[in-house]
């Protein structure tokens, strides 16, 4: 009896409905589908994003083609500008990418501002454009423009252009030519200041010792045809096997004996470090005509120059830096003024200030550029592409990368 009572029991309790479980079936469910729902809206979401930013992307790549194009309306116009000049005989020189910024941004600005604008009010406008200019424009989409009759710069996103004259640097190739002497002359001004001893003092952890005259010599290995170092029987008198040096290195490369194609290849050459390299890289080109354009030339370069043609390098002015911050500082003042119209003008302010140079220095220094980069960059909502090439004025292109 007392068997079958409790198979009773265990019987009606099972007939009788469960509370709970359907809650706990919920929470199971829950507990099993949140993640994978989050996994979901998390992939989702990020490829919605990766496909909006290569539209930005592509959208800022076709901006930057179109600053391009601008450049090629900024050249001639700067042409129409010379035409002028030289019609009313003034022989300053004016690049009209010195005188406007071409950032529409900013021009934007201007254009829709008016005569009387103020620059901080152009600035202004300029940076709440940058942090929430675009988002209003195309928070509904773009807006829509038609063919004609649009303010100009009135379009989504933004481009700017600048503009650097390769003709203001030492061009490092016409070592292996008949203009080798003044090229290595300027070397040797960009590094003669005492403020780089320290980089030429000897030092035997330095796996690459040179000094000044064998870095010098090294470059000039580096593009000349033959196999033994360069000597010209004054400073430069220690020959030998060119390639010795390099032997060592693993992996093992031979002097290339030829022009260099980039400028970051100057890294290759036995004695240059990171160091020795961005001494040289703001002062060097591959692309220039081998003139120095010195009414763009940077206060370094000027120095360079005055430093590698004075008559007289035994001058107090070459062994003291105030000296010669004093004598650039005056320099660079009448350029300001009155500007350098020809390379005359220039042996002339240095010759004012007590330092007489030589006459070669005229066969080596000009003012106007003819090779220039140029980078052009497009922006749309924060990404940006850019163009950056090495043109001349006629339009032949040595050099296109972009990114």
């Amino acid at each position: 009896m007392k068997l079958h009572g409790i198979i009773r029991k265990i019987a009606v309790y099972l007939s009788r409905p469960q509370k709970g479980v359907a809650f706990i079936i919920v929470v199971v469910m829950i507990a099993v589908l949140l993640p994978i729902v989050t996994d979901m809206n998390y992939e989702a979401k990020t490829e919605f994003d990766l496909a909006m930013n290569y539209k930005r992307k592509a959208e800022a790549q076709a901006l930057a083609a179109s600053a391009v194009n601008f450049a090629v309306v900024v050249f001639d116009l700067q042409k129409q500008i010379e035409g002028i000049l030289k019609q009313f005989n003034m022989g300053q020189t004016i690049e009209i990418w010195d005188i406007i910024p071409f950032d529409t941004a900013l021009l934007r600005g201007f254009v829709s501002a008016g005569p009387f604008v103020e620059m901080e009010d152009v600035v202004n406008a300029k940076n709440e454009d940058v942090t929430a200019g675009s988002a209003q424009n195309d928070e509904a989409g773009d807006n829509v423009y038609t063919e004609t009759g649009d303010p100009i710069f009135q379009f989504p996103g933004d481009f700017k252009i600048d503009f650097q004259s390769e003709d203001t640097k030492i061009n490092l190739n016409h070592l292996a030519y008949g203009t080798r002497s003044a090229v290595i002359k300027m070397l040797e001004g960009i590094i003669e200041p005492e403020f780089y001893d320290f980089i030429f003092l000897e030092n035997t952890s330095r796996p690459e010792y040179v000094d000044r005259l064998e870095l010098i010599q090294n470059l000039v290995d580096w593009v000349d045809p033959g196999d033994e170092k360069f000597t010209d029987g004054a400073k430069f008198i220690v020959g030998g096997d060119e390639q010795a040096k390099y032997n060592d290195f693993l992996p093992q490369y031979k002097v290339k004996n030829s022009k260099f194609d980039t400028i970051s290849e100057v890294m290759m050459v036995y004695g240059v470090n990171d160091l020795i390299f961005k001494v040289l890289e703001p002062y060097v080109t591959i692309y220039s005509t081998g003139k120095i354009n010195i009414a763009k030339a940077a206060p370094e370069m000027i120095e360079a120059i005055i430093r590698a043609y004075a008559v007289d390098k035994n001058s107090a002015v070459f062994y003291n830096e105030d000296a010669m911050r004093e004598l650039l500082g005056k320099i660079l003042a009448k350029k300001a003024k009155d500007g350098f119209s020809n390379s005359e003008a220039f042996v002339q302010a240095v010759r004012d200030e007590g330092v007489e140079l030589e006459n070669g220095v005229a066969g080596i220094i000009d003012v106007s550029g003819r090779v220039y980069r140029i980078r052009a960059t497009g922006i749309k909502e924060g990404i940006e592409s850019w163009v950056e090439m090495v043109v001349d004025r006629e339009g032949n292109i040595y050099y296109y990368r972009e990114g």
